[in-house]
């Protein structure tokens, strides 16, 4: 991917972004909040392009008896609870899941190397003794 099509999507993403009635992009959040979000944009996204919004195709599909039902909230959230179990990696054996534990994992044991280098020369034993002695 060249410099020149980041750029593109970047300022695309800026475009949509001043289009959502919240803006969340300059915000941080956790990483589950993260992916329940991502998954609910999929899902709005998902469900508004399957609505039927040409008139002609409608009045077609409506002769024909085609017709689905009404687009409602429970569709949406049924459709976003499917993004997000497949986002945390559930249909491919949990390896999302595996990768965030052992990314934290490393991050543990690369803090728990600096704590023990920081405290190296200093004595494990206490400055006075307890006292018992």
């Amino acid at each position: 991917m060249s410099m020149d099509e980041i750029e593109d999507i970047s300022t695309a993403l800026v475009k949509e972004n001043e289009h959502l009635a919240v803006d969340i992009s300059q915000t941080t959040m956790p990483l589950d909040m993260t992916v329940r979000s991502v998954a609910l944009t999929l899902a709005t996204r998902h469900c508004g392009d399957r609505t039927v919004k040409e008139g002609n195709l409608y009045q077609q599909l409506k002769m024909d008896n085609k017709l689905g039902g009404p687009l409602t909230t429970q569709d949406v959230i049924h459709c976003a609870l499917i993004f997000e179990r497949f986002l945390w990696g559930e249909w491919s054996k949990g390896l999302v899941g595996e990768a965030v534990r052992s990314s934290l994992d490393s991050a543990l044991g690369e803090a728990e190397q600096a704590l023990n280098e920081k405290f190296k020369g200093e004595d494990d034993e206490p400055i006075r003794p307890h006292g018992g002695e």
